[in-house]
């Protein structure tokens, strides 16, 4: 998982992620998946704007896991599940789609499917930039 395989590495590049991404694949987006939900759980502070590249690194997530085998798949998906779960556990839910209802409607985010982006931090009182927050 330390490495890109090649068809994780051309899927990335084909749409544009960054060279950490394209080079890290899976592996690395579960590191820094990690990160962010122990950021989540410690009380958040980054900007809105990083927290939608965040979520935006667990969708690139989801959409690689579906070019690894069944084996890898289904290693993956064990700790994915206990990192998501912290995660949900350290947000609330936000009636609309955090990147706005037009933006949710192009990209085809739905709550259920692509819940990530309808949750926020439960903790918010260290961010600079509260009044930027759903």
């Amino acid at each position: 998982m330390n490495k890109s395989s090649p068809t994780i590495r051309h899927y990335c590049e084909q749409r544009g992620f960054s060279s950490s991404v394209c080079e890290g694949g899976i592996g690395y987006l579960l590191v820094v998946w990690e990160h962010v939900v122990g950021e989540v759980n410690d009380g958040y502070r980054a900007l809105f704007d990083e927290y939608l590249n965040d979520m935006d690194g667990r969708r690139i997530i989801d959409e690689l896991l579906i070019l690894v085998d069944d084996a890898e798949r289904a290693e993956l998906e064990v700790s994915l599940a206990a990192l998501d779960d912290r995660f949900f556990k350290a947000t609330d839910p936000v009636d609309s789609c955090i990147w706005g209802e037009a933006a949710a409607a192009k990209q085809g985010y739905e709550r259920n499917r692509n819940w990530w982006y309808f949750r926020i931090p439960t903790n918010l009182s260290s961010v600079e930039d509260r009044d930027e927050w759903p």
